[in-house]
């Protein structure tokens, strides 16, 4: 229900709202006429000159006024009456506009009706699958669930979009059916649920030693910790990788099959390419996995990542990259860092190993936070390059669920899916700030954490909307299009208001014209008319001629004797003496 402070949207144009003010104008003017009519009927002899008076404009009334100040003959209720008619036409005259600045240009969606969308912008990029028109930035402080809906919204993505049209993409709500997930890291389970996801990076290999320590009920610490005299071949550098599959927990790799999997979307730097500090500003990648049984899994992933060539955890480095160090994860690596001391390496390790990797891993329900860090060795390749330290943060989310509308892209599917591994829906980079020092602003893990699920249950929402068909490669989006109404808005208020003086006005006018009637509601002039159409007992037209030596209207004189009276004649003044012929 409309409150009176709301704004209520009015279907119409400037040139029908001034058209109505002019309406507005008008009756407002004839309800002062109405009260001075009262006036001049139940008032004294000079109520009626004051109702013409006012009628005649501002000028004329500010001269009468002036003229009759200091009359001592003229009742003081009279000057008072001529310039409460001066005000008061005043503002009936400007209410109007004092009711347009209240008005301001506004839209309203039409009715709507649902399209759907082919969009033929599908890339593969190696091993990537995605589709290059759904990448978006996010605003510092922005909110990244209104960046997707824009970015789904662009015109620019949706081919040969329709001009002055509204593309809203269909949701529905859905139903969860696992909200505790088993996790499995490197192989290496971590916590049972009711769906499995495993986590790690590409091309890893851990031989050793895997210490894990659980430090709360939802936060492990994990130390990889290679053989004495052997490396680990880390990947801290490479992408992260997450792989859900509804198989039941506890099973083994052979029996658990993959039915969704997903990996970082960075482009990452090798490390001795990258300069200290922050290498990989935060991104949010999100896909989508669509099951046989009519089941979906969404994912997302937000990744940043840096590295500081002290070759060790560096307590200033992360306290100017993150803007709360005392995240759980944060504090517990910071404890591992002062505690664990990394064995000496073999001779001459290859590219991308490292002596010992850390990991602090926290799971609240569907969503997994992950912190690693690790030392990347020396190496020579032709030149010696320096070693370094590297970390990465990041926060995977998964709904498994199943929608509660229609499927609405049935009927464009094949008869078997292709399901692409690694594909990308959409991709969003967060707009960074640089301070006047050149340092980046630093980086919420709240925010990012929030971000991340708040995308992965808005791509639920879109539930089997917002369908890739790779085989073909397009993907498919039905949109709510609705036609752009456009017309103006005002406050409840105003309007009532105005609808109110808008009709006592009107109300005022009618019931003065009846139960007063002429000469009250009368101008002088129509006086004058109905006088001589009185006096002559023929029909007078309404429109009289009138001569001014002498007076006279329609042959009939307005004064009997003979009268003196000053007239301009060009830019002299003369005296006229007229006398009257008997």
């Amino acid at each position: 229900m409309l409150g009176l402070t709301d704004k209520v949207f009015l279907p119409i144009s400037i040139f029908i709202l001034n058209v109505v003010l002019g309406i507005f104008k008008f009756v407002l003017l004839n309800a002062v006429g109405a009260c001075f009519a009262i006036y001049a009927k139940h008032g004294c002899e000079y109520a009626s000159s004051v109702g013409w008076t006012r009628s005649t404009g501002y000028l004329e009334t500010i001269k009468s006024f002036l003229n009759t100040y200091n009359r001592k003959n003229v009742p003081g209720s009279v000057k008072g009456a001529l310039v409460a008619g001066f005000f008061a036409t005043l503002a009936a005259s400007h209410l109007d506009k004092g009711i347009a600045s209240f008005t301001n240009p506004a839209f309203k969606h039409g009715p709507p009706r649902k399209v759907v969308v082919a969009s033929p912008q599908f890339a593969p990029l190696a091993i990537h699958n995605t589709f290059i028109g759904w990448t978006s930035v996010v605003p510092s402080n922005g909110s990244v669930v209104v960046t997707m809906k824009k970015t789904l919204n662009s015109s620019i993505a949706i081919p040969n979009p329709a001009d002055g049209q509204i593309y809203s993409p269909v949701t529905s709500e859905y139903s969860e059916t696992c909200t505790d997930l088993e996790v499995i890291l490197e192989g290496h389970p971590i916590k049972s649920g009711c769906a499995t996801v495993s986590i790690g990076f590409s091309s890893s290999t851990y031989p050793g030693q895997f210490i894990k320590t659980q430090r709360s009920p939802n936060q492990w610490g994990i130390v990889m910790k290679p053989n004495p005299g052997e490396y680990i071949f880390t990947s801290l550098n490479t992408p992260l990788l997450a792989a859900f599959s509804t198989q039941a927990p506890n099973s083994t790799d052979n029996e658990r099959a993959v039915d969704c999997n997903f990996m970082e979307n960075h482009r990452l730097r090798r490390p001795e390419d990258s300069i200290e500090g922050v290498t990989a500003f935060p991104m949010t990648s999100t896909t989508k996995c669509f099951h046989n049984n009519g089941e979906i899994t969404t994912i997302a992933m937000t990744t940043t990542r840096f590295i500081n060539y002290l070759n060790t955890y560096s307590l200033v480095l992360v306290d100017s990259i993150f803007t709360n160090t005392s995240d759980p994860l944060l504090l517990a690596m910071e404890e591992t860092s002062k505690t664990r001391m990394s064995p000496s390496p073999p001779s001459r390790p290859p590219r991308n190993t490292s002596a010992e990797v850390w990991i602090e891993l926290r799971v609240v329900g569907s969503t997994i936070d992950i912190y690693a860090c690790g030392s990347t060795l020396p190496h020579s390749g032709g030149m010696f390059i320096r070693g370094s330290f590297e970390c990465v943060y990041g926060t995977i989310s998964v709904l498994h669920f199943r929608p509660l509308s229609k499927d609405i892209f049935r009927s464009y599917r094949r008869e078997k899916y292709t399901q692409r591994s690694f594909a990308t829906y959409m991709t969003l980079e967060y707009f960074t700030n640089i301070l006047g020092d050149g340092k980046a602003d630093p980086i919420s893990i709240e925010k990012l954490r929030n971000d991340t699920v708040a995308v992965v249950e808005y791509m639920a929402q879109l539930g089997s909307n917002y369908y890739a068909d790779f085989d073909t490669g397009k993907l498919y989006i039905q949109y709510d299009v609705a036609d752009l109404k456009l017309g103006l808005e005002m406050p409840l208020w105003v309007l009532v208001v105005a609808g109110i003086i808008l009709l006592v006005g009107f109300c005022a006018w009618q019931l003065t014209e009846w139960l007063v009637g002429p000469p009250h509601t009368s101008s002088l002039y129509s006086v004058l008319h109905d006088q001589l159409a009185f006096r002559s007992n023929t029909l007078v037209p309404k429109l009289m001629r009138f001569r001014i030596q002498p007076l006279m209207f329609e042959d009939v004189k307005l004064f009997p004797d003979e009268i003196g009276f000053k007239y301009k004649t060009g830019s002299s003044c003369e005296v006229v003496t007229t006398p009257i012929t008997k």
